[in-house]
This record gives structure tokens, C-alpha cells and sequence, in this order.
């Protein structure tokens, strides 16, 4: 089954100062589409740190798609390109179409009295200088900064910007239907308890766990509400059913009542 992983890039993130909700919109569509996340790491915009993780992503044999975001911006702070070439070992060039397209969106935010001068700058064209042989440069219509794809390891590698609107516009519109288009979501079953004691579903789980070993059981307390939610999570919906169905019915057994 095509298993994702997120690499979210940036010191504001690791600081506490950004709360990196592109990685849990990432998650979530990744989820439906049928290419869940086994995991989501957050590294500081530090090329050596970008460089080993990009590396362990690819060294993961079940790891089918690695998406990265944040870094791809015009300031010196913004160096995932640069440590991107250096994990697959490839030179930086400048991709003419992005430098292009930089150009007229510098010359058109000038005319609309955005931006004091025409001229592109130099920090305008490090968003240009991408690792060569990208698979695909994905245009931006709400920034400058590309979205790339590489392949390497056997493996996709999405590269993304960090400002929200910018990569949720890029994996919407171009991403998702060319990438994306052929995977099988995973079914998703929930039961919600009311001041329900989570330990004593522990025997249950502990069972399910090896009787249905490609069913995902796991216990979410939110002792705000008091409600415990036991949420199962299968490529089979039919594996997904039968492992609710024993949840319902031994909770039934233990005087605890289900929703859902």
C-alpha cells in the first residue's frame, strides 16, 4: 500500500512559534486519498538536518511518497532547495519558466503599487534555483515559490512551499489529480463512549490487536467531554466492520453503551 511521510521545514515551527498545521492538512488528505502518513518529522532550517531526514525518508523501503514544506522562500533562512540537490545528489540550476513567471509577477505587483521597483531581486531568484531533473515544476498562482517532484529511490519526493495558501493550492489543483489520483482510502470506523474507563478496554484491544492485525485499534480519551472514542482504521471496510461490531458488543457485555 503507497505510505507517505511529512518533512515539515522551519526554526519557527521547532521554536513554538508557527503551529504547523500544513502537516495535519497533509495528513488529513493524504488519509482520504489512500496514502496514509506513517510519520511526521519537523526539522530546523538547517541544511545538514534537512539533508538527514530527506535521507531517511528514502532509506525507508515502505515509505512510497515524501512530501516537505516550508523553506522555498526568498530570504537566506530558506534553504530546502539547497539541501534537497545535496540528498539526491544533484546540482542546483535555474529553472527558466519559474524565473519567468517571477519576473512578470514582480513587474505586475510593482504596477499595482505593491513593490517600490520593477527590478527582480536576488532574493526573487534563489525561489527559481531548484535541484536539477525535477519529474514536474508545479506553478504557484498564489506566490512565486515552484512546488517540485523528484523521483528518486523508487520513491516520489514533493517539494512544497511553507505558506498555507500557497501549498494547499499547488497540491489541490495540480498535485493531488496528477499524483494522487489512483489510491484506495482507508475505511475509518469511530464508537464514542461516555464516562468510560479506557483500561478496561486494555484485554480487548490487546485481543483485536492479534486477531486482526491489519485493523489499527486505538483509544482517544478527551477528558474534557469525558468521552472515549475507539477508532478502528483498515484497507478492508469489511475487516473495519467486524472489529466494531466485537468493540459494540463486548462494551454492551461490560454495561458501557456505544455512539456511533
Amino acid at each position: 500500500m503507497p505510505t507517505s511521510s511529512i518533512v515539515a521545514i522551519g526554526d519557527e515551527l521547532i521554536g513554538g512559534f508557527t503551529l504547523d498545521t500544513n502537516s495535519h492538512w497533509l495528513a488529513e488528505r493524504l488519509r482520504l486519498l489512500g496514502f496514509p502518513v506513517k510519520r511526521i518529522t519537523a526539522v530546523r532550517d538547517r541544511p545538514p538536518e534537512i539533508v538527514d531526514q530527506i535521507r531517511r525518508e528514502l532509506a525507508d523501503e515502505e515509505v512510497t511518497h515524501v512530501f516537505s514544506s516550508g523553506g522555498l522562500g526568498p530570504t537566506p533562512d530558506d534553504r530546502t532547495f539547497g539541501a534537497i540537490a545535496d540528498a539526491l545528489g544533484r546540482d542546483l540550476i535555474v529553472w527558466e519558466e519559474t524565473q519567468a513567471r517571477i519576473t512578470r509577477r514582480v513587474q505586475r505587483m510593482h504596477e499595482a503599487g505593491l513593490l517600490d521597483s520593477p527590478d527582480v531581486t536576488e532574493g526573487n531568484l534563489r525561489m527559481a534555483r531548484i535541484p536539477a531533473a525535477p519529474l514536474q515544476v508545479f506553478k504557484n498562482r498564489r506566490g512565486m515559490a515552484p512546488g517540485v517532484v523528484y523521483e528518486a529511490s523508487g520513491k516520489h519526493i514533493f517539494v512544497l512551499p511553507g505558506v498555507p495558501m500557497e501549498m494547499k493550492g499547488i497540491f489541490t489543483e495540480e498535485l493531488e489529480p496528477q499524483y494522487l489520483s489512483v489510491g484506495s482510502a482507508v475505511t475509518v470506523r469511530e464508537l464514542r463512549f461516555t464516562f468510560a474507563v479506557e483500561a478496561r478496554f486494555y484485554p480487548l484491544m490487546t485481543e483485536l490487536e492479534q486477531t486482526f492485525p491489519d485493523v489499527s485499534v486505538g483509544s482517544y480519551p478527551n477528558f474534557e467531554t469525558k468521552e472515549l472514542v475507539i477508532r478502528c482504521i483498515g484497507i478492508d471496510p469489511k475487516r473495519v466492520e467486524q472489529v466494531i461490531e466485537i468493540v459494540r458488543s463486548r462494551s454492551a457485555q461490560l454495561g458501557m453503551t456505544a455512539a456511533g
